[in-house]
């Protein structure tokens, strides 16, 4: 099979490519959400609710890890449809076998991290985050491909696909009476959606047979850095829940159920669809890599007003809501924590465009340098004296503006150098 490569400078996508995009990411936000909001009902306490939260954290950190590989392939198919040379491995068969090696290491080391992070079933719980993981290898070099190559239509039904797969799975194991095992094992299931969109699917098996535009050993360098910057990335975005856990003691922990909740609520609307159009904004600015930070403003126009918005609104009527959704008075945060949380995650939605940016133009050591710096100052602020909701807040407005300052650092200089040649 030959690759053939093309230089022409049209939109990075068609517009009604685009619709399908914001469809197919509407539908994963949308089941992502519901799968949180349903979760006080199908819980049996404020404990079990905590638990079952806990672990879709941690299994959506596992699942962000390799998210990094989605984004390098797409860079890399993006490349040499851009007039790259074809020299690489094939992108699916090098960042599936990233994902399973991950996965593998998740799941030897399973009776060791299982229990510093779960209660009860710790072991288990951490062998299914393992197995999810798994599953996504394939989906992660599958979503890649796809978006790398411009194959919209099925990049959005396996985007929605999988989500909505996801929901079905989680919800009808609650209403049978499974415990957090149950559910969990049906989140963890879904992930394996991929796999029949490529038995299905002769447009996706083409796209992971594509090859990457560098040598196999530099690639799989590059999707491992992008594998710990998406990482760390994970911890930020979902996996948070799972720093505030190894961070507090385990009775304070246990009553943090309306806190996690709030946590997850006032990201999913912005991160959840940012996540599912990265495709697109990295294949824009591999495309727009002359404008270099100018490729970044018009999303930025978009992201920023919504963010802020969106935390007036949590701070008007959050509290209410929170009421509604969990159904106990137990579950109401206060307002202006909900705004905290929402500008923390406008923050987050920041620091994952100017990583994008990074790895468009292949500033790979800046991309992962911004996400570990944010990290790293979030687990410094959650580590100081008070209550939870405080240093949640502060740890997760702190540390993303920390990562864009080092990414803004990092492309500033790169232009410099670029003007100077």
């Amino acid at each position: 099979m030959t690759q053939e490569p093309t230089t022409a400078a049209g939109p990075t996508i068609a517009r009604a490519d685009a619709r399908r995009v914001a469809v197919g990411s509407a539908v994963a936000a949308v089941s992502s959400t519901l799968v949180v909001l349903a979760a006080p009902r199908l819980s049996t306490s404020v404990a079990d609710n905590t638990d079952f939260l806990t672990f879709w954290a941690a299994l959506f950190a596992g699942l962000g890890v390799l998210t990094g590989i989605s984004v390098e392939t797409t860079r890399a198919v993006a490349a040499t449809h851009r007039g790259g040379v074809p020299t690489g491995p094939r992108v699916g068969l090098a960042g599936t076998a990233t994902g399973l090696a991950f996965a593998a290491v998740l799941a030897v080391a399973a009776p060791w991290w299982g229990p510093a992070v779960f209660g009860a079933h710790a072991t288990t719980l951490a062998l299914l985050v393992a197995l999810g993981c798994a599953g996504c290898a394939v989906h992660a070099a599958t979503t890649g491909a796809l978006a790398g190559a411009g194959r919209w239509p099925v990049y959005a039904r396996l985007v929605g696909g999988e989500s909505a797969v996801r929901l079905v799975l989680v919800v009808a194991a609650g209403l049978a009476g499974a415990s957090v095992l149950g559910r969990g094992a049906g989140a963890a299931l879904a992930t394996f959606t991929a796999v029949g969109v490529l038995l299905a699917s002769r447009t996706a098996r083409t796209a992971v047979a594509l090859r990457a535009d560098v040598p196999a050993r530099r690639y799989v360098g590059r999707l491992l850095a992008a594998a710990v910057a998406s990482g760390a990335s994970a911890v930020l975005v979902i996996g948070f829940p799972v720093l505030m856990s190894l961070t507090t003691d385990a009775a304070t922990y246990e009553r943090a159920a309306p806190l996690l909740l709030a946590l997850t609520l006032t990201r999913a609307p912005l991160m959840i669809p940012l996540n599912a159009f990265q495709g697109v904004a990295v294949s824009h600015f591999v495309q727009h890599r002359d404008r270099g930070l100018q490729a970044l403003l018009p999303i930025a126009r978009v992201v920023v007003p919504v963010g802020v918005l969106g935390a007036l609104a949590a701070w008007a009527v959050g509290p209410l809501l929170m009421d509604l959704i969990g159904g106990d008075p137990v579950y109401r945060v206060p307002g202006h924590v909900l705004a905290l949380l929402t500008l923390g995650a406008t923050g987050l939605a920041m620091l994952t465009l100017t990583g994008a940016v990074c790895q468009a133009l292949t500033r790979h050591g800046a991309f992962v340098a911004g996400w570990l710096t944010a990290v790293a100052v979030a687990v410094a602020v959650l580590l100081l004296p008070g209550g939870l909701d405080t240093r949640t807040s502060a740890a997760l407005l702190a540390g993303p503006v920390a990562g864009i300052v080092v990414h803004l650092v990092a492309l500033r200089g790169a232009a410099r150098t670029e003007e100077d040649r």
